[in-house]
Parts: structure tokens; sequence; C-alpha cells
């Protein structure tokens, strides 16, 4: 039996930590920068390079090959560089593959450059959640995650905005393209030298038995030794209780049952029907004539908006309650995004539609987004980088976060194609069917992680709790675990 005495004021903080965690957070400005980027440069490449819809779809989707590749070895990166030098390496990597891609290299070696990007990408979205879980006191964990998140709606904002306006100055595509790429090479520059900065997770020093190196990462965000302690502590007893080897955490019935929950958590995130208002928004408004700023920046402009709020929303309203909501609100907006194509039936002159499916769809886009910023975009990283145990939690956020990269890729390289075989209509209501499972799951699977830290829940899982279950943990100011 060890009994574990928390500390009055346990997690609380010192300022510093908002840094370390924005600077860290700079990861997903690189996640953002990719997504965004198709979306307004996509008719530009297409000049450039000669594209069809087919070939957009292809150089979209590639991103997201890269991201598997990328994700299946972030664990192997995680555990043996660090959470700080993979964060490094996939800064390094962002700017060398835009750099060259703003030369305007052959369409392959264009294409080997996005699948390095989303390699890039790959490992800052799986070490971004993990560093900022591990890193962050559990009384903000929620909101620090969160700045994940945040910062891929900032980096898709920003890289909207620029491409919008080298489009408007450089009117000549071939001097425009290269532009574009040379500001995302620029943002990962920053986001480098951030990297560059940032100590290591205490956990992963830990269990690299680095004590004294963790000690000394505690003590710049914690306020006082007690704290400190109790952190050292807890991650002790939970790493000497843990199993280490691969197959014995592959073959622990335990990790497979919360695995379950992270891979579906992941899964919806994407078949909700994301990534077709992120790349295609702008492409899905021209099919109805909206051609216009609003057209081009209403999505990225909101999403960014929409995001800042679950900052604080996760932290006085927790995980669960967010993704239902934020659920319920995709699924309305998507059933009306139908409705307006379904409006519009046949006619393919966009000067003979009418104002009203154009409204409903602009509204609805808009609407969608606000679902998805406060919800399942922070939600299903945060939830996943939570969940697993300090042992196994590299091989579960490889696992997830490859799902996430391989549903991505289902979805950007299908879904313009689906609405020209099956009716401009159809996909939007495949992806609302999504938003229904995905309410399914939230009740009968998903546990509320807020307010709990990392080492209570594992302590759940291995207790033999029900998975929606975990984050209920009934100790106060002491425990005792066995």
């Amino acid at each position: 039996m060890t009994e574990w005495k928390m500390p009055l004021n346990c997690h609380s903080y010192k300022a510093i930590v908002i840094l370390i965690c924005t600077t860290a957070a700079l990861g997903g400005l690189l996640f953002g920068l990719d997504q965004g980027f198709i979306a307004n440069s996509l008719p530009t490449i297409q000049k450039v390079y000669n594209l069809g819809i087919e070939g957009g779809e292809s150089y979209s989707a590639i991103l997201a090959t890269g991201g598997v590749i990328g994700a299946l070895l972030s664990g192997f990166f995680a555990r043996f560089l660090g959470r700080k030098r993979s964060l490094v390496l996939a800064g390094f990597l962002f700017v060398i593959m835009s750099a060259v891609s703003a030369f305007l290299p052959p369409i392959s070696i264009l294409y080997a450059c996005r699948l390095g990007l989303g390699f890039a990408v790959g490992v800052a979205s799986f070490i971004v959640p993990l560093y900022l879980s591990e890193t962050a006191p559990s009384s903000i964990r929620g909101s620090m995650g969160t700045l994940f998140q945040l910062m891929i709606t900032i980096g898709i904002f920003l890289i909207s905005v620029t491409n919008v306006m080298i489009v408007k100055v450089f009117t000549f595509s071939q001097e425009a393209l290269p532009l574009m790429f040379l500001v995302i090479a620029a943002f990962a520059l920053l986001m480098f030298i951030g990297a560059l900065l940032l100590p290591e997770s205490p956990r992963w020093l830990m269990l690299k038995k680095r004590r004294d190196k963790a000690v000394k990462v505690l003590q710049k965000t914690l306020n006082s030794q007690s704290e400190i302690d109790f952190e050292i502590k807890e991650i002790e007893s939970v790493i000497g209780a843990s199993r280490n080897s691969l197959s014995g955490i592959l073959l622990n019935r335990n990790f497979i049952k919360i695995l379950i929950v992270g891979v579906l958590m992941q899964a919806f995130q994407q078949l909700v029907g994301i990534n077709l208002m992120v790349y295609y928004a702008p492409t899905i408004f021209s099919y109805v004539g909206m051609n216009g700023i609003v057209a081009k920046l209403s999505i990225p402009t909101v999403f960014v908006l929409f995001t800042i709020p679950a900052i604080w929303l996760v932290e006085k309203w927790g995980r669960k309650k967010l993704l239902y909501i934020g659920a319920g609100v995709m699924f309305a907006a998507m059933v009306f995004s139908g409705v307006a194509f379904l409006m519009i039936g046949n006619i393919t002159n966009p000067k003979l539609i009418s104002e009203t499916p154009k409204l409903i769809l602009l509204i609805s886009s808009i609407v969608y987004i606000f679902g998805f910023a406060f919800s399942w975009g922070p939600g299903a990283w945060l939830v996943c980088s939570e969940i697993f145990p300090i042992k196994s939690r590299e091989v579960g956020m490889t696992i997830t976060t490859m799902v996430n990269w391989t549903f991505a890729g289902i979805v950007m390289g299908n879904a313009l194609t689906i609405m020209k075989h099956f009716g401009n209509y159809s996909v939007f209501f495949l992806f609302a069917g999504f938003c229904v499972l995905a309410i399914l799951f939230l009740r009968f699977f998903v546990p509320e992680t807020k307010g709990i830290t990392l080492e209570e829940l594992e302590f759940n899982l291995n207790s033999g709790k029900k998975l929606k279950d975990l984050g209920k943990w009934k100790g106060s100011s002491s425990a005792v675990r066995s």
C-alpha cells in the first residue's frame, strides 16, 4: 500500500507554465499552416502544375500519408529522443520542405516535399498534445492542451489571409505560389526556434531515470517543494507499477480497452467532416457562385475565434459535455448544408442559383465550424493525450495519431469525388450520420477527464472501472492506492 499525501494547493503553478505551453503549442501552428494552405492556394497550384479535381485531391491527401508515417515513428522519437528534441526535428523538417517547395520544383519533388511536410506535421500532432499533457499541472491541463487546437486554427487563419493577399497582389501564379510557401517557412522557423528553448517533459525524464532534471523542470512550473515532492512520488509509483515491454503493453487488456476509445475518438474527429470544410470550403462555395472574400475567409476566421472559448470551457464544463454539444451542432449544420444543395438541384450555372440556398450553405458552414472549434477540435487530441498509462502513452498516441491521419487522408482524398459522383448534397448527409454515431460513442465509452491527474486515471483503469467512469476519482486531500 502506498499513501500519497496531496498538498492543499497541489497543482498550482507559476506564470512560466503558460509561456512554456504556448511555445510548445506552436507545433500546432505547423499543422494549421498546412491545413489552411490548400484551401486558398489550390487554384494557384492547379494553374501552375495543371492539376484537375483528382490531382488536387491527390496533392492534398498525400499530406495525410506523410502524417501517418510521422505518427508511426513519433513513438520511437518520443521515447528515445524525448519530447523536446522531437519538436525541434519537426520544426526543422517543416522549414526545409517549405523552402524547397518555394522553388517550384518538378511535380514529383513537390509531392515529395508535401509528403515530408506531412511527416513533420505528423510528428508535431503526436508530440505537442503529449508534451502539454505531461508538462501542464492538472488544474490547467485541459486549457493548455486546448492551446494545440488554438494554434492550429491560428495557422489556418494566418495562411488563409496571407494567401488571399498574395493572390490579389501577385496575379501571376508563378510569382504567387513561391511566396505562399515562403510564408509557411517563416512561421515554421519561429516554431523551430521556440522548440529549442523548451524544457524537457518531467515525466519523460523520470522514465529515463533522470530524477534530478525532472525536479529542476518542476521547480520552474510548480510553486512549492511539497507540490514537487507529491508530483515526483506520484510519477514514480505509476512508473514502478507499469509494464515496460512493447509486447506487455500490446497484450495488456486494460491498454487494449482504452486504445479502442482513443482510436474511435480520433476516427470520429475526422469522420464528422472537418477536413471537407478546412480544405475545400472555398471550392464548395465556388460551386454555387460564391467567390468573394467572405467565402474565402469566413471558415478560418470563425475557426480561430470560436476555439478561444474552449480554453476555459474545457475546464469549466469538462471535455465530454463540450463534445456532446459540438456533435449536435455539427449534425444540424451538415443536414442544413445538404438541404441547401438539394434546393439547388441540378442547376449547374451559378448565376441561376437563388440567394436562399447560398445563404443557408454559408450560415450552415459557419455554424459547423463553430461546433467543431470548441469541441471535437481540441477535445479529441486532449482526451487521447490524457487516457493512456504513462509507459504505454507513446504507443497509444502513436496508434491514435496514425488513425487520425488515416481518416484525414480518406476525407481529403474522396470528399470532392463523392460530391461529383453522388451529388453535392450526399457527402453532407454522410458526415451528419457520423455525428450521430459520435454521440452514441460518447455516451457509452468516453470518460470525463477534467480535474483528475494522469496517474489517477491510470489507477482507475487498472482497477477495472468502466471506461466511461475512469475520470471519477473520490480522493480529496489524500489518496490511498495499492
